[in-house]
């Protein structure tokens, strides 16, 4: 990536790490869906704003198996009430308050693909598909600090 473009990225993630804040303070709050409606939901919000058919499975694919390692076990007191299902919906309910007002359509470069060091066992990813990573470890980060036990 070019030095223009990894300045976006690396804002684009500092700000999603400052509205973090804001949305993991709701996270105490249960999710008002389960992690199949969520994860129905996000599926359909990355069909419809310009990730492909194999984009997306790789991307859901993984997302589930990371949201899948956290444990029940290790809820705090607050988190408890609600249940793991609606912790790992947490995730994918900042995600999409992160990712989306991406807009159907959006710009075809994020359709270019990059070399990477290899993240979710991929080497070369879309930009888009970088977007994506980038904000669910943000949620996910947040999940983990506002729902779970040290």
């Amino acid at each position: 990536m070019d030095r223009k473009r990894i300045g976006a990225v690396l804002v684009g993630l500092m700000l999603a790490l400052a509205c973090m804040s804001s949305t993991a303070h709701s996270a105490a709050k249960c999710s008002p869906k389960s992690y199949s409606q969520a994860r129905s939901g996000m599926t359909s919000q990355l069909l419809a704003t310009g990730y492909s058919k194999p984009q997306v499975t790789f991307l859901m694919r993984n997302a589930d198996r990371i949201t899948s390692a956290l444990r029940a076990d290790k809820l705090n007191d607050k988190a408890k009430a609600c249940g793991i299902d609606s912790a790992r919906a947490y995730v994918l309910g900042c995600l999409d308050k992160q990712l989306f007002p991406l807009r159907a359509g959006s710009s075809s470069q994020l359709d270019e693909t990059k070399q990477t060091e290899g993240f979710w066992g991929r080497k070369r990813l879309a930009e888009r598909e970088l977007l994506y990573i980038g904000h669910f470890h943000a949620c996910l980060g947040a999940a983990q600090r506002f729902l779970f036990r040290g």
